[in-house]
C-alpha cells in the first residue's frame, strides 16, 4: 500500500461555514451497527488501530479539512465495535455506499494533531472457510457488473492483459483463478515503489511492485476472464507500522460469493507453501474499501486533505493495541 495518500489542495474561493469546534482535546465517539452475523461462528482477534495526522502550519491558514474513510463491519470479515476522533467532526456523509468523517479546524496552530481510534474485531475468513460454510457470502452480492468493467489502474482490455488472460485456462472457476494468482507470482518481484500509484500496466512492464501492483494485476487478469474482481484497501494489522497500509483483492466465486486473496503475501517459491497461502489467510485484516478509484478522496486512499490559505505539511502514523477479551 503507498504510504502516504494525501493531496493538498489550494482553495480559491472562501466558503462561509457557522460550525466552530470546541474542546480539541475531548474524545468523540460513533458507535458501528451490530454485529454483522457470520455463518462459520469462530473466535475473533480484537485489536484498537490509531490513525495519528500531524498537521504542520508553517504559513498563514484559516482552516484545514480532513476527509477520511471510515471502516464499516462487514459479514465474516470484521466487526467495527466503535471509532473515536480526538476531534469532533464536522459532519459524516455516505457515498457509493462507504461511510467518511469529515473534520475541520479553524484557525489552526503551528502543529495540530488528529487522532482516529478503530476498535475491532477480526475474523478469519479466505478461500477455506469460504468452502467450509453453508451459506455463500452474500456481501455486496449485487452490481457486480461493476466489478467487471474497465477502470484506471485496473485496464483489462488491455492488448497485454487480454494474451495473459487468453493464456490462463482452467477446468473450474477456482483453478482458474488459481492460475491467475500464479501467474503473478510467477511474474512479478515484490518491490515498495513509494507513495505513487501505477497500476496494472506499470507492473506488466517492469514485473515489479507492491502490494498495489500486485493487485491491480491479479484484479485486471481475473476480470479479463470475466470473473469478477476488486482491489481492497485497508491495514494489516500484523505488519510493520510503516507498511500497514495495504491492498488485496477480492474475487466474486459463483459458488461461495465474495472471498480474499492476497498475492503479495502468496509470492514464495515453495509450492506448498504458496498453495497454503492461496487458500488461507491470518486473521490480520482491517478492510477499508473495495473501490479501486474513490471519488469522494479524489482517487486517493484513507484520507483527503484540503486547506484554506498557505500550504500545510501533513504525515501520519498507526499504533496498535490487542485488547485481552473478558470473560
Amino acid at each position: 500500500m503507498k504510504q502516504q495518500k494525501v493531496f493538498f489542495l489550494t482553495v480559491l474561493t472562501g466558503i462561509a461555514l457557522s460550525f466552530t469546534l470546541s474542546a480539541r482535546a475531548a474524545v468523540y465517539s460513533q458507535a458501528n451497527a451490530p454485529e454483522p452475523d457470520r455463518t462459520a461462528r469462530q473466535q475473533g482477534v480484537l485489536v484498537k488501530c490509531r490513525l495519528s495526522y500531524i498537521i504542520s502550519v508553517p504559513g498563514k491558514t484559516n482552516w484545514v479539512r480532513l476527509t477520511a474513510l471510515i471502516p464499516d463491519s462487514v459479514p465474516n470479515i470484521q466487526k467495527i465495535e466503535n471509532v473515536e476522533y480526538s476531534i469532533e467532526p464536522f459532519r459524516f456523509f455516505t457515498k457509493n455506499g462507504r461511510r467518511y468523517a469529515e473534520i475541520i479546524i479553524y484557525n489552526p496552530g503551528r502543529i495540530e494533531k488528529l487522532v482516529i481510534t478503530i476498535s475491532a474485531e477480526l475474523y478469519r475468513y479466505d478461500l477455506q472457510t469460504a468452502m467450509s460454510n453453508k451459506e455463500k457470502n452474500q456481501f455486496q452480492e449485487s452490481g457486480l457488473e461493476e466489478f467487471l468493467k474497465e477502470e484506471k489502474y485496473l485496464e483489462k482490455t488491455d492488448s497485454k492483459i487480454s494474451g495473459i488472460a487468453r493464456s490462463i485456462t482452467g477446468s473450474s472457476e477456482i483453478e482458474i483463478v488459481r492460475n491467475i494468482y500464479n501467474y503473478v507470482l510467477d511474474n512479478m518481484e515484490y518491490v515498495i515503489q513509494g507513495k505513487k500509484d501505477r497500476g496494472v500496466l506499470h507492473a506488466l512492464k517492469y514485473k515489479k511492485g507492491d502490494c498495489s501492483e500486485y493487485a491491480d494485476l491479479f484484479v485486471s487478469l481475473c476480470r479479463a476472464k470475466k470473473i469478477p474482481a476488486r482491489v481492497v484497501t485497508g491495514i494489516s494489522v500484523q505488519a510493520d507500522r510503516k507498511t500497514a497500509k495495504h491492498n488485496w483483492s477480492e474475487v466474486y466465486l459463483e459458488k461461495y460469493g465474495w472471498v480474499p486473496f492476497d498475492t503479495s503475501k502468496g509470492d514464495v517459491k515453495i509450492a506448498s507453501l504458496r498453495e497454503k497461502l492461496f487458500n488461507t489467510l491470518e486473521t490480520k485484516y482491517i478492510y477499508f474499501s473495495n473501490l479501486r478509484n474513490d471519488g469522494a478522496l479524489q482517487n486517493y486512499h484513507f484520507g483527503l486533505v484540503t486547506y484554506f490559505g498557505d500550504q500545510v505539511k501533513v504525515t501520519d502514523s498507526i499504533e496498535f493495541e490487542f485488547p485481552k477479551k473478558s470473560d
